[in-house]
């Protein structure tokens, strides 16, 4: 049988002419149970003809255990089918089995382990039949060794370019730099690129250039050199010292020089400073102990005193657990019998104590010592202190450790993949930015088909990242498991093969997709503040115009009979100034500058009052639904403008909806959260009045939703509209510290939700309308514009009042000195050049302390107003004014004023 024990022939006799020679077979059989590999003979079945007894060793299974047997035993499940195919295809086929040389392939040891071989096969035929042999090698071990070196030539690559040492690749004999690290161009302060190709005498780098000469003869003699020191001359910096180490190296056979160099100018200047601790510093001489074999100390040397702590007068003669933990001193005895046995211990890490009680560890080996005659008299012990050693191994496990839980708990995505889009390795985080249920699921998913919205990009990056092999802060599109479609800023880098082709990209990740939607909305935001300014500086100047057109109709009125010609040019001119001014009160609604008054209010109430007025601006085609909460709450904001919010929505869903539809006004009590404002840029957290009203109108695109809020913007035929409904909503809002948001889409209608900031005050008490009276008080009109002067002085000395006019404030001023009479009330403009007029009044009380003041403007520039708001105790006549509004204000601030605005 096969697997009986080989034959050896007999040796020829002696004295035969015949030279001793082996048969092939016995050849083969001397072969196959002297070698290490395992041969393996199976027919056209698989099954297992010849086996050595090496294949013992691999395969864990004895050679009677073998024999007879299929061959697929030996091979994992999942290969054994396709050996199957491939012999059946062979002998179907009549082919002859290609010829395998040093195949890897899996096996299976006789415990389940998989193990990696190298398979070399050949084929015969035998009497008739097709006999297949292997020659089979474990190399599992190998492969091992064969990775582990490759990743530590990658470790030791990095390490190069992480050392804090300046390390540098010169050409010999020309010194020219070859390549330089990151160390190196923080030492000297040249850039590789400013050194590549030149030498350090190109650049001035070595302050003794005869030293420089001698230290490369000696390279060249001894092919390295050791801590030589040298001073050199860092770019534009003083002279500092170093240490030089390098060797001869050959670098695709020319010969380089490799250099390492360690800025030691701060050690050289604590050594100036602590000359009598050089030659402690200098000294790192390992302990030396000699001991008896009942366990006392022999001997002890200078590097014993400097790693125990102990001087050799102190310990010699004494036990040797003085430098023994208590919990570690039961090792004395059982290393003290095995140096009686001539035992050697190498490198036996363990712990002792300093003589100030410090326990530190060290790496102790421990040899017997002799007599003459060969007998074991002591033991002598050198011990290393290797706790900075075990500190550092502690520390590189824990650092590992923690990366790993870093990439694991990391809050930015991390995956690695391969060139063709397969994914590797993928973190938490990245499995929850796509919205994967598990690792293992989106492990199965393609980069560039599952993830990236442009499968062209990942193939873009790789061309666009090479030759650098990394990329930073490129932006692309991601779509989630749910299709949703996210913006993410990527950095990445590639991680090459031995060969430096491309093994795999790892990429770092970062959803902005929240990030990004709030900076176009802070872009909105500012370019609607822009246009907010530029149109309340044209109200400004429009509302003294539009003043003196609307007095002097006033004038013009009184003195027109009800039948007289004139009457309708003065009723258009003031309709017209009317209108004007209306305009011009849109445009600082918009931009926040128009003065309030907010009070506590019921927005259920503001609802139903302007109901009826509602029915009638939107017509019978519009159904309005009114959907009010009980339990709303009060807000703060100006009656006036939360009817004209009401109402200016409600003509743009009435004219987005020609063909009739739905008009809907909803209230709400809302909490909103920090979820909500981190999207939404200007919304805060906290309770809230919601007005919401929606239509089952046209609806808009992303593009006009974007431009509604701007001052003249309309999709609206020419003279349909002036394009300032919604930007004085959006003003008016603004105004009460409000929030407003539209959600619209093309025939889907569109939906404007309001929030105010709820309130815990109550609602006020009414106050009677005051009747239009004159009086005989002395006022100071101060206003810069002439026309607009003119006019007031003469609305009040038409009714009663005496005016003393002033031009400005010096002119006020002069004018509050030099009267004699008592004046009752200041009447002044808010902004003028130089001094604004709430200055103006602060220096006029000092003068006389019960002047009682009322402002005028229609532009306040929050000198009186923060935002808008009055200040408390303040009066203010809003221009443009007419005459009811101007003599109403006056009689109120001489009867009512009771706080001065100055306070």
């Amino acid at each position: 049988m096969p697997n009986s024990k080989p034959r050896i022939p007999k040796a020829p006799k002696r004295g035969s002419s015949r030279k001793p020679s082996l048969e092939p077979a016995q050849l083969f059989r001397v072969v196959a149970e002297t070698t290490t590999d395992a041969i393996i003979t199976i027919d056209e079945q698989s099954i297992i003809l010849f086996v050595n007894e090496a294949a013992q060793e691999i395969f864990g299974y004895s050679v009677s255990e073998m024999m007879d047997q299929e061959i697929t035993m030996l091979m994992p499940d999942y290969l054994r089918q396709a050996h199957r195919a491939a012999i059946g295809r062979c002998v179907q086929t009549g082919k002859k089995h290609p010829s395998w040389t040093a195949l890897k392939l899996t096996g299976l040891h006789r415990s389940g382990r998989e193990i990696l071989l190298e398979v070399s096969l050949g084929e015969h035929v035998h009497k008739g039949s097709r006999i297949f042999t292997g020659i089979v090698r474990d190399i599992t071990d190998r492969d091992r060794v064969d990775r582990e070196l490759r990743q530590a030539k990658d470790r030791y690559a990095k390490m190069i370019q992480a050392s804090p040492d300046a390390i540098s690749l010169r050409s010999l004999p020309e010194r020219r730099y070859i390549e330089v690290n990151e160390s190196f161009t923080r030492l000297t302060g040249y850039t590789a690129e400013e050194v590549t190709g030149k030498t350090p005498s190109d650049i001035n780098l070595f302050v003794e250039t005869e030293w420089h000469r001698n230290t490369l003869e000696k390279l060249q003699r001894d092919g390295e050199i050791r801590e030589q020191e040298f001073r050199y001359r860092p770019k534009g910096g003083e002279i500092r010292f170093a240490t030089l180490s390098a060797a001869r190296v050959m670098l695709d056979g020319q010969p380089c020089m490799l250099s390492i160099t360690r800025d030691i100018t701060e050690r050289k200047r604590t050594e100036a400073a602590l000359s009598h601790l050089a030659s402690i510093v200098e000294s790192s001489d390992d302990a030396i102990v000699g001991k008896t074999l009942d366990g006392r100390i022999a001997s002890w040397n200078i590097g014993a005193e400097t790693v125990y702590g102990y001087s050799a007068s102190e310990v010699v003669g004494r036990p040797l657990t003085i430098i023994v933990p208590a919990e570690y001193q039961d090792e004395i005895p059982e290393i003290l019998e095995r140096i009686k046995r001539e035992e050697r211990i190498q490198h036996y890490e363990t712990v002792r104590v300093r003589k100030d009680g410090h326990k530190i560890n060290v790496s102790v080996t421990i040899s017997p010592i002799k007599d003459a005659s060969g007998k074991v008299v002591g033991a002598s012990a050198i011990a290393r202190d290797i706790t900075a050693r075990k500190r550092t191994q502690e520390a590189l496990q824990q650092s590992e450790s923690n990366f790993r839980s870093l990439v694991h708990d990391a809050p930015y995505g991390i995956y690695r993949a391969t060139l063709d889009g397969r994914l590797l390795q993928v973190n938490p985080a990245l499995v929850k930015m796509l919205g994967y249920d598990s690792e293992a699921e989106l492990l199965r998913c393609n980069v560039a088909s599952n993830i990236y919205r442009d499968p062209q990009v990942p193939e873009r990056l790789v061309k666009e990242s090479w030759p650098k092999k990394d990329f930073q802060g490129v932006e692309a599109a991601w779509q989630r498991k749910d299709g949703q479609i996210i913006t993410v800023k990527m950095t990445g880098h590639a991680v090459l093969e031995k060969d430096n082709s491309l093994a795999h990209f790892e990429v770092f990740a970062e959803d902005i997709t929240d990030r990004r939607s709030l900076e176009r909305q802070l872009l909105q935001s500012q370019k609607m503040e822009a246009v907010g300014r530029l149109a309340g500086g044209i109200a400004h100047d429009f509302n003294n115009l539009l003043g003196v057109i609307l007095g002097h109709s006033d004038i013009l009125d009184q003195h027109t009979g009800a039948n007289d010609r004139l009457r309708k040019s003065v009723e258009a001119t003031r309709h017209a100034a009317q209108q004007a001014a209306a305009l011009t009160a849109q445009l600082l609604g918009f931009s926040r500058k128009q003065v309030i008054e907010p009070r506590v209010m019921d927005l259920n109430a503001s609802v139903l009052e302007i109901e009826k007025m509602l029915h009638r601006l939107i017509g019978e085609d519009i159904e309005l639904v009114i959907r009010l909460d009980r339990n709303l709450g009060y807000l703060k904001a100006d009656a006036g403008q939360l009817s004209q919010v009401l109402m200016n929505l409600a003509i743009n869903s009435r004219d987005a909806m020609p063909s009739g539809g739905k008009l809907v006004i909803e209230t709400a009590h809302v909490e909103l959260d920090d979820t909500y404002t981190r999207q939404h840029l200007g919304a805060r957290s906290g309770p809230f009045v919601m007005l919401a009203v929606s239509d089952t109108g046209i609806g808009m695109d992303a593009e006009t939703l974007s431009h509604i809020f701007e001052p003249f913007f309309t999709t609206k035929e020419t003279g349909k509209g002036t394009g300032l409904g919604l930007s004085m909503v959006y003003g008016i809002v603004k105004q009460s510290n409000g929030y407003i948001m539209a959600y619209s889409e093309p025939g889907s209608g569109t939906t404007f939700k309001i929030y105010f900031p709820s309130t815990e005050e109550s609602l006020p008490v009414q106050q009677r309308e005051m009747k239009i009276v004159g009086g005989t008080e002395t006022i100071l009109v101060v206003e810069d514009e002439p026309a607009l002067r003119e006019l007031t002085c003469t609305l009040l000395e038409d009714s009663g009042y005496t005016v003393l006019e002033s031009s400005g404030v010096e002119d006020a001023i002069r004018t509050a000195k030099d009267m004699q009479r008592q004046i009752d009330l200041l009447l002044t403009d808010v902004v003028m050049p130089r001094l604004d007029g709430r200055e103006l009044a602060s220096r006029l009380a000092a003068l006389r302390p019960d002047l009682k003041v009322l402002y005028m403007s229609g532009y306040t520039d929050d000198v009186i107003a923060h935002r808008g708001v009055l200040a408390q105790g303040t009066l203010l006549v809003q221009k443009p004014f007419t005459r009811n509004t101007l003599l109403q204000k006056v009689r109120q601030a001489l009867d009512f004023q009771a706080v001065s605005s100055l306070n």
